[in-house]
């Protein structure tokens, strides 16, 4: 079912509407209008302009954000980790220096070779009968998480964030591999709810984009028009080149409102509830007599 059709020059902007802008970007964006008909027909979206959503191929998103993401996350854990490996020996070699932050450590390790950390901490060198099991632990993690970090803050092309992923897990170094991982932790039929799909638009190469709902930006009304013709002489300007059609166009616009309706609970309510599942399973494990 064709979820992105083309439109005749002569229909008004709608929501729903997808305009690219045809000038001031490189690459050229991609939009989809979200502020609705009855306040476009009035002229009731303010000075800011036109609500829309940014519209990007689901390759670049995975490539991308989605991989930064894991980076970044993958980064917060080992970081965390190391700092407690060098918290441990910071304090061993003088139960009265402070606890190093995180934010510390890692710049310490960033700015640092490791053997010089090492030799500070008073870690014995390698060979010596103290070193403990995690002999070369700390050099590993070290190079591991500046190689990523330096992927990650320059990165050389659009697979940066895939290479960054492989330097952290050496057991599964394939960009193939990482590739797979991320969209395995993207269900098709299960999106988070500030992203929704769209196949195709008419006229754009590649198949499979994301609307990411999240990712607001505003248009001028008067640089927003339907047609190459109208837009060539206005700079910045954005020219429709399809519309949703109306079942995913009412999704589109059902989706984005329940995202921003949506109300956070409180911290100590969700670690309460939480905590709260769990008590309750263990309760009626041990009514049921099992361990």
């Amino acid at each position: 079912m064709q979820d992105c059709e083309s439109v005749d020059a002569e229909m008004p902007i709608q929501q729903g509407d997808v305009l690219k802008q045809i000038r001031g970007a490189t690459p050229a964006m991609l939009v989809i209008v979200v502020t609705a008909d009855c306040d476009i027909a009035n002229k009731k979206f303010g000075e800011a302009g036109l609500a829309c959503v940014q519209l990007t191929l689901l390759s670049d998103h995975v490539l991308g954000e989605h991989a930064r993401d894991a980076v970044q996350r993958q980064l917060r854990k080992r970081f965390e980790k190391v700092a407690e490996w060098v918290n441990q020996r910071w304090l061993k070699k003088d139960p009265e220096n402070e606890i190093l932050s995180e934010e510390r450590v890692q710049a310490w390790i960033l700015a640092s070779e490791p053997e010089d950390i090492e030799a500070e901490l008073s870690v014995p060198a390698e060979g010596s009968k103290s070193v403990n099991d995690n002999k070369g632990f700390f050099k590993r993690e070290c190079l591991a998480l500046r190689k990523a970090k330096e992927l990650i803050d320059a990165p050389i092309d659009r697979y940066s964030a895939i290479d960054a992923l492989c330097v952290l897990h050496p057991k599964a170094s394939s960009r193939s591999e990482q590739l797979k991982t991320l969209f395995g932790s993207l269900n098709p039929k299960n999106l988070p709810l500030d992203m929704f799909y769209v196949s195709s638009v008419p006229s754009e190469p590649g198949i499979g984009f994301i609307a990411k709902l999240r990712a607001l930006s505003f248009i001028p009304f008067d640089h927003s028009f339907t047609s190459m013709d109208a837009a060539k002489d206005i700079g910045s300007s954005f020219v429709r080149v399809g519309r949703l059609t109306p079942t995913f166009r009412h999704a589109l616009a059902q989706q984005f409102g329940m995202l921003f309706a949506r109300i956070g609970m409180p911290k100590d309510y969700e670690v309460d509830r939480d905590a709260a599942f769990a008590l309750i399973a263990d309760q009626i494990t041990a009514e049921m007599g099992e361990e």
